[in-house]
């Protein structure tokens, strides 16, 4: 039974979008902040990310999920008349006036052919994830940050989950799924905006020192 988890959220940092831009590039000490996350593997030779999650299941047993991934980043324009990917976020956006027309978006995409996995636990499951962050310069000179993610996991069920229609459980499993991925979300920004918040404190005591 394949089941789609969605979370989104959005988040405004004190810093301009180059010193955002590079806090979130930094793949690993990023996904790290999800209170989920495990582990997480670069191998170089292929240029893909490994992340490891683990959570527990309604009777508290823990369920591994396996993920692989390609970071990409890229520069949209908000007012670019061409850029078509710029002009639909625009229109997302309550006041697009509010930002510098330069914007960074960092993606997360799933691959297809990686390496293989070995793990002990019976309820280990290889998924795709797919993340999107859209970092934005505000004219106040923060950042602006909007970051959706997908996670598609294929359980097999057992024994009694499969006496159950799969739609009624389809329907509960992704809300869960959904629940738990917001939380996480929510969680990891909190930490990302508290790792910045200090290292503005520290960089403004330093200058104070000199």
């Amino acid at each position: 039974m394949e089941v789609v988890g969605k979370s989104n959220a959005h988040i405004v940092l004190d810093s301009c979008l180059h010193e955002s831009s590079i806090y979130f590039a930094d793949h690993e000490k990023l996904i790290k902040c999800n209170p989920y996350c495990t582990n997480v593997k670069y191998f170089m030779e292929l240029d893909i990310f490994q992340w490891v999650f683990q959570v527990a299941d309604p009777r508290n047993n823990p369920i591994t999920a396996v993920f692989f991934v390609r970071q990409q980043e890229e520069i949209f324009s908000l007012d670019d008349p061409a850029d078509d990917y710029g002009k639909n976020f625009v229109a997302k956006l309550k006041n697009g006036s509010h930002f510098h027309a330069k914007a960074k978006r960092i993606r997360w995409s799933p691959v297809h052919e990686y390496p293989e996995f070995v793990s002990d636990s019976p309820n280990t499951f290889i998924g795709k994830a797919s993340s999107e962050i859209c970092l934005l310069h505000q004219k106040d000179d923060r950042t602006s940050v909007y970051f959706d993610t997908d996670i598609f996991l294929d359980f097999e069920l057992s024994f009694p989950l499969n006496l159950m229609p799969e739609g009624i459980l389809k329907f509960m499993t992704e809300t869960i799924m959904s629940q738990i991925m917001q939380k996480a979300t929510e969680s990891m920004l909190c930490q990302v905006k508290s790792d910045i918040c200090c290292s503005a404190a520290d960089m403004a005591v330093a200058g104070g020192g000199k």
